[in-house]
């Protein structure tokens, strides 16, 4: 009884070559979203539910100044990009942004999309 190598490789490598795909369509995603980061830009996200979400880590708004001032004194951060769900209500939209305007970092208001 003779058996062949050669089918079971290439059941192998098109196995890896699959999980290697999905591997890289799971961390694709991941990558894209940790830009901003890594071009010194601090993302916060103001849902429709009104809670926020600093780098997808909720916080309050009194811990902002805090985060904020440590932030703007460390090296790499160049500015503050505020993010509001389509549902956010804008009255506390306004007031983020007027209690963020002046706290060390550069304030950009990145609109939802239509």
């Amino acid at each position: 009884m003779r058996t062949s190598w050669l089918p079971a490789l290439a059941y192998g490598g098109c196995g890896a070559t699959a999980a290697g795909l999905a591997l890289a369509l799971l961390l694709l995603p991941q990558q894209l979203a940790l830009r901003p980061m890594q071009q010194g830009v601090l993302h916060l996200q103001v849902h429709a539910d009104g809670s926020l979400r600093l780098w997808n880590q909720p916080v309050s708004e009194r811990q902002l100044p805090a985060l904020l001032r440590k932030a703007s004194v460390r090296p790499g951060w160049q500015r503050l990009r505020l993010v509001p769900d389509p549902g956010a209500p804008w009255g506390q939209v306004l007031r983020l942004i007027d209690q963020l305007d002046d706290r060390g970092l550069p304030l950009e208001l990145q609109l939802p999309p239509a």
